[in-house]
């Protein structure tokens, strides 16, 4: 045999193999970008297993010197989303393996965002169809939710506590939140284009409905602030929203809906007892939900006031609240892990650096999708969209709650974003060699 046919054959036996590899990275992934948000509040751990199924994947992908070459010039076209999601996991990182302050548990779920960033670097290799698919992730995890709260329904004894749905690994307020969030970007991934199906127009319909109930019964009202943000990120951009005829039938509709939702007895409860908690508050009580929130902010604050720069040290917040108590500054009753806000966390337990990296995070991740959610593919337009859906309800929910330290959480965020943005990628390279 010649050394020539030798060569020959060991080069088509390497094309097989890398054929091969390539369709069983790609129908992994596709398979983890889909049960992500399928399994997040139906399986503990759920998300966090496909997200590290992708990430080796990532490395296997990497591994090839023509993938790490692609890899580079996507990095220098997203260096803004690479830089808003490494910043904030590098500064906590700083904290505390440098310089010891802060708990080593504290940083686990904060290197999700980091961590996604191979990932993504797969993710925007893949074509843009197959990471389309997500959006079925999103209505299957919703309409498994909202079966989870019909069974509640019928079987009282599956409620979290008294009038408050949530599930045996989450309590009712990030429960609450995401479902809602799923619940919408199911809705929101039908297509700007003008032409959707029937039966997927039914389907996502009936996921958001059922994202919506399971929140209405978690009670979280933090979750409900975010309603016109997600309200606003299925509407806009929609050619068939130009005509006024339509944005008052839709404003009609919207109107209708929020009047029946106040009207009933679990929003009317829930709302009526922030009034009630800030007229205890206003008489020196603080033991409420309200008072206890507000009195978690002010101490933050004092906080950040002594420990200006980094902060108390990520995950110390109780530690230093305790002694904040001791001293006689505030009501040992309020002493918490979180401060039930992810900005005044930050302040507190990171400090102005940390505030700063979050802002980088937020809004870095947030003009990523943006500047893209005029584009004239639909494809393109719709993943802005839903991009932006994800951000900016995240900052939202954060008013109320400590969305990043959960570690479903920051998983979920990482991952979803980069899916999202890969599609744009993709989907923009597609279009470059038509």
């Amino acid at each position: 045999m010649s050394r020539s046919g030798g060569y020959k054959r060991i080069s088509i036996g390497k094309t097989f193999v890398l054929m091969y590899l390539n369709q069983f990275v790609t129908g992994v992934t596709t398979a983890a970008i889909i049960l992500s948000p399928t399994l997040i509040l139906s399986v503990k751990g759920g998300t966090g297993y496909c997200f590290f199924t992708i990430l080796a994947l990532a490395f296997l992908h990497l591994a090839i010197l023509e993938n790490r070459r692609h890899a580079i010039e996507i990095l220098r076209t997203y260096r803004l989303y690479a830089i808003s999601m490494s910043t904030l996991p590098v500064v906590i990182a700083f904290q505390v393996l440098v310089l010891h302050d802060g708990r080593l548990a504290a940083l686990d779920p904060m290197l999700r965002l980091v961590l996604v960033i191979p990932s993504f670097l797969l993710l925007a290799s893949l074509p843009s169809y197959w990471l389309c698919r997500v959006e079925w992730g999103f209505v299957a995890g919703a309409l498994l939710t909202g079966a989870w709260a019909l069974y509640a329904i019928v079987h009282p004894s599956a409620w979290y506590g008294p009038g408050r749905l949530g599930n045996s690994f989450i309590n009712p307020i990030p429960f609450g939140d995401m479902a809602l969030l799923i619940g919408f970007l199911a809705f929101a991934s039908l297509d700007r284009g003008n032409h959707v199906s029937g039966i997927e127009l039914a389907i996502k319909i009936i996921a958001l409905l059922a994202g919506c109930l399971a929140s209405y019964l978690s009670g979280s009202r933090g979750g409900w602030i975010a309603l016109p943000w997600l309200i606003w990120s299925y509407f806009s951009g929609r050619h068939w929203m130009l005509s006024i005829y339509s944005r008052i039938a839709v404003g009609a509709v919207l109107v209708g809906c929020l009047t029946i939702a106040g009207t009933t007895s679990i929003v009317s409860e829930r709302l009526n007892a922030i009034s009630t908690d800030l007229r205890k508050f206003e008489q020196g009580e603080v033991m409420t939900s309200t008072g206890q929130r507000l009195e978690l902010w002010r101490a933050s604050l004092r906080l950040l006031v002594e420990h200006p720069v980094l902060g108390v040290g990520k995950g110390h917040l109780k530690l230093a609240l305790i002694e904040l108590a001791d001293r006689g500054k505030i009501s040992r009753l309020i002493t918490n892990e979180h401060a039930h806000n992810e900005f005044f966390s930050m302040l507190a337990e990171v400090g102005i650096i940390g505030m700063m990296s979050l802002i980088l995070l937020y809004i870095g991740t947030f003009l990523s999708f943006w500047r893209e959610r005029k584009n004239e593919d639909t494809t393109i337009s719709t993943a802005a969209y839903l991009g932006l859906a994800l951000v900016g309800s995240t900052m939202i929910f954060g008013l109320t709650i400590d969305i990043l330290p959960i570690v479903m959480n920051s998983a979920f965020f990482a991952l979803t974003s980069a899916t999202l943005l890969a599609t744009i990628a993709s989907r923009k390279r597609e279009l470059t060699q038509k």
